[in-house]
Order: structure tokens, then C-alpha cells, then sequence
């Protein structure tokens, strides 16, 4: 496994080697494994494309009838 450093609070640094300690693993698969499984969550799915959808709705009613129009507006 490559090696490398990294500079890491020393907070999240007592944390890992704590975590360590109760799992029986060491700093670097401890440290390896949370990395892991932040970077595999972390990543958005994709946005799909908006697709725009247009369809003749045709009318309800027949604007130049008074009456149909009030019908309609009584009922709503």
C-alpha cells in the first residue's frame, strides 16, 4: 500500500488513533476506510436534464358563453 503524510487536526488525530485502539486496526486502515466511505457518499448524483413538455390543452369552456363562464366560476 502506497505511504504518504498528511497534516491532520490534532483532534481528528486522537479520534482515529482512539478508534484504532477499539477496533484493533491500525491508524492508516482506520484513516483509509473512513476516506473511503466519506468519498463514496459524498459524490451528488447527477442532475438529469429538465425536459420541457408541452401539449394542447384544449378549452374548458367557452369564454363567450356568460352563462358556462359562471357556472364554472360558481363552482370553483
Amino acid at each position: 500500500m502506497p505511504r504518504t503524510t498528511i497534516d491532520i487536526d490534532p483532534t481528528v488525530l486522537r479520534e482515529l488513533k482512539a478508534r484504532g485502539r477499539q477496533e484493533g486496526k491500525t491508524l492508516g486502515r482506520i484513516a483509509s476506510e473512513l476516506l473511503t466511505s466519506a468519498l463514496s457518499t459524498s459524490r451528488p448524483e447527477p442532475v438529469p436534464p429538465f425536459r420541457w413538455t408541452a401539449r394542447p390543452m384544449g378549452a374548458r369552456i367557452d369564454l363567450e358563453d356568460k352563462e358556462a363562464v359562471r357556472r364554472a366560476l360558481d363552482e370553483g
